[in-house]
């Protein structure tokens, strides 16, 4: 029943965006601060918005907090700690790297990173990273992590 009225709220918004575009009263950068606002009171979003037209940024603002523990509103230029949301874009760059030839997904995983280790290294392909089926466990299931973990710095070879 939520995921219904989560659909339904969110077909409603986009009826009301759609009326918002086609009236000609308002700028684009109030119809697209007013939408986002539509989907913050329904939807609870938080986060930043950008938007360009013709390789120009018309619009750039936050939304919500950045960071809640800390009470840090979002804007712009806030850095974000990504996870899970960088998956679509690493595999749409291994994918572009498969079509140039420089990686290939039945590769493993320590043909690409030397320093990995070896014991999983050499059986893990790039498909099975790309469909999650490594065998690798979450290091953010250690109950650690968040906590203590991913509040230190790591350089990336450190931290692989």
């Amino acid at each position: 029943m939520k995921k219904l009225v989560l659909h339904a709220a969110l077909f409603a918004v986009s009826l009301q965006a759609s009326a918002a575009f086609a009236d000609g009263t308002t700028d684009k950068t109030t119809k697209i601060d007013n939408l986002v606002l539509k989907y913050m009171e329904c939807c609870q979003f938080t986060g930043s918005v950008l938007v360009a037209e013709h390789d120009a940024v018309i619009f750039k603002k936050g939304y919500g907090l950045a960071n809640r523990e800390w009470n840090v509103p979002n804007a712009p230029d806030v850095k974000f700690r990504i996870g899970s949301i960088t998956k679509q874009f690493t595999s749409m760059l291994i994918m572009q790297q498969v079509a140039k030839g420089a990686i290939k997904l039945d590769g493993r995983v320590s043909d690409y990173l030397s320093y990995y280790r070896k014991d999983t290294g050499v059986k893990v392909t790039i498909t099975n990273l790309l469909n999650h089926t490594s065998g690798i466990p979450s290091y953010t299931s250690d109950p650690t992590f968040f906590p203590q973990v991913s509040r230190n710095y790591y350089a990336p070879d450190d931290f692989i």
